[in-house]
């Protein structure tokens, strides 16, 4: 991540940060609405449509992102995970950094993980 941060020029580090940082106002909008299923859709189609937009920005740049972690973790959680010690903060960064995610499932998750590197 450090050398994708030292190709970008500033003008397009400055572009690629406000496009996230609109993402992450309409995630929090989302996260925070309890409204009507109208405005979740469209705040839905709102995300999209910036996705769409910082996908043209990066591909504009040449800028590839490197792939996801094949266990769909972050290595943050991945690296917690992998301790018996840390497995309750990773199961609490886990329901972090996916919203929505139950105890249950995301005790599943980690425990999977754990298992599976065992």
């Amino acid at each position: 991540m450090t050398t994708l941060l030292a190709t970008l020029e500033f003008n397009a580090f400055a572009t690629i940060a406000a496009m996230a940082a609109i993402v992450m106002i309409f995630a929090a909008g989302a996260a925070c609405t309890k409204g009507s299923d109208g405005n979740m859709r469209l705040l839905a189609v709102q995300m999209r449509e910036v996705q769409k937009k910082l996908d043209a920005l990066l591909k504009h740049h040449g800028i590839e992102l490197p792939p996801p972690p094949a266990s769909g973790l972050s290595p943050e959680v991945e690296r917690l995970a992998g301790d018996p010690h840390t497995k309750i903060a990773a199961i609490k960064l886990y329901r972090q950094e996916n919203p929505g995610t139950g105890l249950r499932e995301a005790k599943e998750v980690i425990e999977a993980f754990y298992n599976r590197k065992q």
